[in-house]
């Protein structure tokens, strides 16, 4: 038997949810077994800034200037970042892509050598199935194609799709997929109902005001990001314009007029 919860404003499969939620390494070591079968984790850790003190402050570990890592933990040797996502996005083997390089950094210094990287997941939950294969889990490594030759670099990247059908989902997943996609929560499942727990927490009225600051806060950076990468698309457009005029024997003035540039800037072109 099942509880079909409600009255969850903030439900695991927000991706500000899910990375409080998996501030709990227990719940964070049950989730990542349950994504890896037959993978025993000894030992999981927050990675550095995450250890903070999530009553004072619910942005660090969760969001970063440079890259967004919900959650980042480490079981020796491997590193893993976990993030829900719950909106398709058709660059995300990109941005896959780009969290495993930031991992990579993070774990060398100058003057370290290669060897010390450990082995990185990126892992994405995604509310949707992404590749439309009906799979559950999709695991990708670095391969030859022609010789199905692995690559040797110790990274990967899981897409889990919580939308594919039951038949062929793993069983240890069937139980959380229901809670991601329906908030089911199954009365004999305790991993589950910990997760249920947690997220009651950050509902409680002082997080919701908490995380609707927060959320606010990523939407007015969203969308300086957004106008500053406008801003420099019109003046990169502008000065190849200019470029070309210039090029042509165009008066400098008159350039300046048509594109609004300062006779400065045309002159170092």
């Amino acid at each position: 038997m099942s509880n079909q919860t409600t009255n969850i404003q903030y439900p695991l499969n927000n991706d500000l949810m899910f990375g409080l939620v998996m501030q709990n390494q227990v719940l964070c070591k049950d989730l990542l077994e349950r994504i890896l079968p037959g993978r025993k984790i000894q030992e999981l850790k927050v990675c550095d800034a995450s250890n903070t003190n999530l009553q004072k402050t619910i942005i660090t570990g969760i969001i970063s200037k440079c890259v967004r890592l919900d959650v980042l933990f480490t079981d020796n040797p491997d590193w893993y970042n976990l993030e829900m996502q719950n909106v398709s996005d058709p660059y995300l083997p990109m941005r896959g892509r780009y969290y495993g390089a930031a991992m990579d950094i993070d774990q060398i210094n100058k003057g370290s050598h290669y060897y010390q990287l450990k082995n990185n997941y990126v892992i994405f939950i995604c509310t949707f199935d992404y590749y439309n294969r009906g799979q559950a889990i999709y695991h990708f490594q670095n391969y030859d194609c022609k010789n199905n030759l692995p690559y040797g670099d110790n990274s990967r990247k899981i897409i889990v799709n919580t939308r594919s059908p039951k038949e062929n989902t793993p069983p240890e997943l069937v139980p959380f997929f229901d809670y991601v996609n329906n908030m089911k929560v199954p009365e004999d499942d305790t991993f589950i109902k910990a997760l249920h727990k947690q997220v009651e927490k950050y509902n409680t009225s002082d997080w919701r005001r908490r995380l609707m600051t927060l959320e606010e806060k990523m939407r007015i950076e969203k969308d300086m990001a957004f106008a500053e990468g406008e801003a420099k698309g019109e003046e990169k457009a502008k000065l190849e314009d200019a470029k070309k005029m210039k090029a042509e024997g165009i008066d400098i003035e008159i350039i300046c007029r048509i594109t609004g540039l300062s006779a400065e800037k045309i002159g170092k072109l």
